[in-house]
């Protein structure tokens, strides 16, 4: 890895955000090398990041795959498999890297910048998958643990919510990210009934422009049907199918 390249402080906030302190920093530095870059800078294989991506992808399935059995001790493979799916797709990749920053200490080739590599879903997957394997081997699975926990809060309790049924929320939240790199914002308009027999209305928005209401017995119900209409909308106007 070409450590001497990495900004040693944006290192330490990296690693701040990652809630993990290196014992050999390299691990981490090669983690963030692209291999564009690897290749103009003729870096030796254990300089880049594929290697570890390798391992990270399999260290996260793993961890995945025992949250998921700790967890839910009342589901079968069938909703274990789906959720796994969610937790570990490139779309759960992607968010959780860019909540992460890892785009800006990325070291890239000059083409792979100026193509916009920092902001490419596969890239920052990629380098996700290439820290995990990095803090697998620096310190293990506790660390490993620890990370998706903290990291994946959101997406986890995204993906268990919606257990065997389908995403809509997902779905909204990568389909939009693909058309205009934005998130859906929800808000609840109603709230109304008797405490045993509440009902919701939500809208959800791109920016101040409402892509759909729905309504339901709660606010996740109401959501999920709120982007089930959004998503009818934004396939309908960019002529997807559904």
């Amino acid at each position: 890895m070409d450590f001497d390249a990495m900004d040693q402080l944006a290192l330490k906030d990296l690693e701040q955000r990652l809630g993990y302190e290196f014992r050999q920093p390299q691990r981490l530095a090669a983690a963030l090398t692209h291999r564009s870059y690897a290749a103009e800078a003729q870096l030796p294989l254990q300089g880049e990041n594929q290697r570890l991506e390798f391992l990270g992808d399999a260290v996260l399935g793993a961890i995945v795959a025992e949250w998921l059995v700790a967890q839910r001790t009342d589901w079968r493979e069938g909703p274990l498999t789906k959720v796994r799916s969610r937790l570990t797709n490139e779309h759960t990749l992607e968010q959780v890297a860019r909540k992460l920053e890892l785009g800006a200490h990325l070291l890239l080739g000059r083409g792979e910048d100026r193509d916009g590599g920092r902001e490419k879903r596969a890239v920052l997957a990629d380098a996700l998958e290439a820290v995990i394997g990095a803090l697998w081997l620096d310190g293990g699975v506790d660390a490993v643990r620890r990370f998706f926990e903290e990291a994946f809060a959101d997406e986890i309790v995204t993906a268990v919510e919606a257990g065997e049924d389908d995403n809509p929320k997902g779905d909204l939240q990568e389909l939009m990210q693909r058309q205009s790199k934005e998130s859906p914002r929800y808000e609840t308009l109603a709230e109304q009934g008797p405490p045993h027999a509440r009902q919701f209305r939500v809208a959800v928005y791109r920016a101040d422009e409402c892509l759909g209401q729905g309504e339901g017995a709660s606010k996740r119900e109401a959501e999920m049907n709120a982007a089930r209409q959004a998503l009818e909308q934004l396939k309908a106007d960019h002529g997807e199918k559904s």
